[in-house]
């Protein structure tokens, strides 16, 4: 019985040694270097693309919100501000190549996004970031949204929170903006 198991063991020692060496092998062939780090992507393969369940959406703010931003480009000049509603988190923000738990960083913030960004508008670089926040916000939200803000802090980005309930005026909004650091 122990000379079954020695066998068994020693087959499977083999065994890896074997692949080893192939693969070390593969990775010296010069004729096998065009075909190192191909990547076939099959996880969509199984999506029916004739039947796809999308559809345009109407509006991409609504309400309170489309009226802020309205009040927004209204109060911000266009020769020097640019503002974009709904931004990806992903697209403002980076992770420190240096950083640990890198991807688990990269992807706390895929699947999150900003309200609205204002940007300088001759290199579209970002200048602030501008929160919604609802009075009803449930705990799990609240939650994103601070880590959001976290998030946006330690980038070095100034946060502006407003509720679309109650918009300030144009000159309160200026006032707002002027504390924040915008030239305006």
């Amino acid at each position: 019985m122990v000379q079954i198991i020695i066998v068994i063991i020693a087959a499977i020692a083999v065994k890896l040694l074997a692949d080893v060496i192939k693969d070390q092998l593969k990775k010296n062939n010069p004729q096998n270097s065009q075909k190192r780090g191909e990547v076939i992507d099959l996880s969509n393969a199984w999506i029916d693309l004739n039947d796809l369940p999308y559809s345009r959406r109407e509006y991409l703010l609504l309400g309170k919100e489309l009226a802020i931003y309205h009040l927004f480009k209204e109060v911000l000049p266009a020769d020097s501000y640019t503002v974009f509603p709904r931004v990806r988190l992903a697209d403002s923000i980076v992770v420190s190549p240096e950083a640990s738990n890198r991807i688990e960083h990269t992807n706390h913030i895929k699947e999150k996004s900003i309200d609205l960004l204002i940007c300088n508008s001759d290199d579209l670089k970002p200048i602030a970031v501008i929160n919604f926040e609802t009075e009803s916000e449930e705990k799990k939200k609240r939650l994103k949204d601070r880590f959001t803000r976290k998030a946006l802090e330690a980038a070095g980005y100034p946060v502006l929170n407003l509720k679309p309930s109650s918009p300030p005026s144009p000159q309160e909004l200026t006032a707002m903006l002027r504390q924040i650091g915008l030239k305006i």
